[in-house]
């Protein structure tokens, strides 16, 4: 498929998929009974592959990368520094392969990325005047701690019985127990889309946009390391996800998978590319043209189009010139009010 085909390429190197940007299945009105089954469960869906696959390593890392609960219940330095040790490897293995395939190997070319631009070098936006080495950074030194520290704190607390329910009688309700994990697992994935609309909201305020949330923003044209490229007080709000699982959890599976969608859905979801090609008809959704226009513009796709929160509120861009002109009224009018 060419860029031809697939949508279109502007002079200046930008590229738009064809047609508007649709929500989820689930949100359309009156419901598609039938659509929203095989958004459900087809492949590529809702399930298969992508929260299938991290839902698998949530359950792995926990099995035999974290140690026994029992040992956790003191906050020691071993057993945290093998949790950070772990998580940054996996941060690295994942956003760095997917830098290297597609934005050093170039793997798929410029095909179905949002921006040909090169990333910014010897530019005074970033730190170490490299767009990647700043991304880098700000991942590795401020984001894999974060993302540590939420996890020993879980763990710690679930050892101690502060989490988790410790007077429900497990052995006794097997069937609620496994139930409500399972019901936690299929909302993992919609918690994390409410959360992040309204934690980015409050980042798009003045006071903490300026101070926070404009490190990231820094980033107009994306690549996996840009995802978690945040400043320390943004990834202490962004990864406070967690926090829901502290509240409804049973098991630390649950909590863990949470912290892992928030860790790991950004490598691909701010890949530069609609889709990651795995070989002839398989592709992945990659990073969303939803929040590439949000890099843009800025004023516009604060959350995702899993839930239709941008529609409620009106700050839904589907891509379109139509939406594009009403963003625009929106803001001068806002402008005009605030004169």
């Amino acid at each position: 498929m060419s860029d031809a085909t697939a949508g279109v390429r502007s002079g200046g190197g930008g590229w738009r998929p064809p047609g508007a940007i649709a929500l989820a299945p689930i949100n359309t009105w009156p419901p598609r009974p039938a659509a929203t089954a095989r958004w459900l469960f087809g492949f590529p869906g809702y399930l298969w592959p992508y929260n299938a696959f991290w839902l698998l390593v949530s359950v792995v890392t926990w099995a035999y990368l974290t140690p026994e609960l029992d040992a956790m219940a003191q906050l020691e330095l071993g057993w945290i520094g093998w949790l950070l040790a772990r998580n940054l490897l996996f941060v690295a293995v994942l956003y760095g392969a997917l830098h290297y395939y597609l934005h050093v190997r170039r793997g798929q070319g410029d095909e179905l990325r949002f921006s040909a631009r090169p990333f910014a070098e010897d530019s005074p936006r970033f730190k170490f005047r490299s767009q990647v080495r700043d991304n880098v950074f700000h991942t590795v030194v401020y984001g894999v701690p974060t993302i540590t520290a939420y996890e020993a704190i879980t763990y710690w607390a679930f050892a101690n019985g502060y989490l988790g329910y410790p007077g429900l009688d497990l052995a006794a309700s097997p069937v609620l127990f496994w139930g409500w994990f399972a019901v936690l697992v299929l909302l993992a994935p919609v918690i994390h889309a409410l959360h992040f609309y309204f934690a980015h909201r409050l980042l798009h305020a003045r006071f903490m946009f300026r101070r926070f949330h404009a490190l990231h923003h820094r980033n107009i044209d994306v690549g996996p390391w840009s995802g978690l490229s945040m400043h320390p007080v943004e990834h202490a709000l962004y990864f406070s996800t967690i926090v829901v699982q502290w509240v409804l959890a049973l098991h630390p599976v649950n909590a863990l998978l949470q912290l892992h969608l928030a860790a790991f859905y950004p490598a691909l979801g701010h890949s530069g590319f609609e889709k990651l090609r795995l070989g002839a008809g398989c592709d992945l959704d990659g990073g969303s043209y939803f929040h590439d226009l949000h890099h843009k513009h800025f004023e516009c796709n604060y959350g995702g189009s899993l839930v239709p929160l941008d529609q409620v509120f009106g700050t839904f861009h589907d891509g379109t010139d139509e939406a594009h002109a009403r963003m625009r009224a929106r803001i001068e009018a806002r402008r005009r009010a605030n004169a």
